[in-house]
């Protein structure tokens, strides 16, 4: 009777809560969904906004900013193919050093079976030119020893048996392996070949930019056309931090407060590993605008343009004589530029994290050499970024 009672009073209990209980553990998934999707479509209206600043400024270009975005974007292109037959050439080299330890490991282990069962065979040969153990029954050996020499007998027979068939499976895979071996020196040859002529392609891209940049040099109306298209670019770059302050994602601002940005001022890491070639405010050529960021030179083959503090990236893309420039939102009117790239590593709408690998800095937009353009903007404003990061 009471089980009954029980049994009545739990489906009761069912058929009242369970329907809401339900429902309101649905609610956190739901709203979970809900902001997913939102914030995908936040992103996807960034990333629209985003292209058409870029084609109304493209559409501005002169003749001469239309050819310096045709010369950067096949020194890109031949950048991203050399980085790509480099890593070809470096996974082709771990194969074949891989197989070149699998062999090592595989001519021990022949030499090792070889040697036990010559060592094995000379045994069984000195023991041949003895007398036969049944002899040592009639002289007065023990006859429980007899069947124990058997037994010994049988597992050296069974031991030389599958020393025998390992040493044979082992010879076998020796033998694919030199098979594969010689194979991929022929991929790796052929790889190392198609690299080289990445690199001369490359190379062929720079000496074009660099013909671009003697034909300015000798020709004033030239160099005075470049001169008001970065100052048109300029002006373009401060209304599209203006217009990223004002509005757009707002998931770097929450994740921002979370590490409190503004309290390492001072502290923050340099983007790259070099030196400041052209200092804030300063102006890069006569008749140039003044610089609102520094310039900063690789040292030491170091090219890896990494993010100061974390934020989400709010433009990604060649942006005039800035080149491949990259834009991240650190939250609370805080943001940075990396400009003159050769690589871009990440795209509109991704966290990154202080560390992380944005770029490689490079020579795209107005500059000669490898060269960093590094901005702090706060709240807008551009601010001398030794003021941000360490000295």
């Amino acid at each position: 009777m009471m089980r009954a009672w029980m049994l009545a009073c739990a489906a009761l209990w069912a058929a009242l809560w369970l329907p809401a209980w339900t429902g309101w553990t649905s609610l956190p998934a739901a709203r979970a969904a809900g902001d997913t999707e939102a914030r995908i479509s936040r992103i996807r209206a960034e990333r629209a906004r985003v292209r058409a600043l870029a084609r109304k400024m493209e559409a501005r270009l002169g003749r001469l900013g239309r050819e310096l975005q045709t010369l950067d974007r096949a020194l890109v292109e031949a950048g991203a193919r050399l980085r790509e037959a480099d890593a070809a050439v470096r996974e082709a080299d771990a194969k074949l050093a891989a197989l070149r330890a699998r062999r090592r490991g595989l001519r021990r282990r022949a030499e090792e079976l070889r040697r036990a069962m010559r060592l094995e065979a000379a045994a069984a040969w000195r023991h041949a030119a003895d007398q036969p153990p049944w002899l040592d029954v009639l002289f007065g050996a023990s006859v429980a020893d007899v069947p124990h020499r058997q037994y010994m007998l049988s597992r050296l027979v069974t031991a030389q048996a599958d020393r025998r068939r390992e040493y044979a499976r082992v010879l076998e895979e020796l033998a694919r392996t030199e098979t594969e071996l010689v194979a991929r020196r022929k991929e790796l040859a052929r790889l190392r070949e198609a690299r080289r002529a990445r690199k001369a392609e490359l190379a062929a891209r720079r000496r074009a930019k660099q013909a671009l940049w003697r034909k300015v040099r000798r020709d004033v109306r030239l160099q005075k056309e470049r001169d008001a298209e970065l100052a048109r670019q300029e002006k373009a770059l401060a209304r599209l931090l203006a217009e990223m302050a004002a509005g757009g994602l707002r998931v770097s601002d929450a994740r921002a407060r979370q590490v409190s940005v503004r309290q390492l001022k001072g502290r923050l890491p340099w983007p790259l590993k070099g030196r400041i070639v052209a200092h804030f405010h300063s102006r890069p050529a006569p008749g140039r605008p003044r610089l609102a960021g520094v310039q900063l030179a690789p040292r030491g083959g170091h090219r890896q343009v990494r993010a100061i503090a974390p934020g989400q990236v709010r433009y990604a893309d060649w942006f005039g004589g800035y080149g491949l420039m990259m834009i991240v939102d650190h939250g609370g009117g805080l943001v940075t530029v990396y400009a003159h790239n050769d690589a871009l590593y990440r795209q509109v709408g991704d966290w990154v994290e202080a560390g992380d690998v944005l770029a490689d800095a490079g020579s795209t937009g107005w500059v000669e050499n490898v060269r960093l353009y590094f901005e702090v903007r706060d709240r807008g404003r551009p601010v001398n970024p030794v003021r941000w990061c360490r000295r």
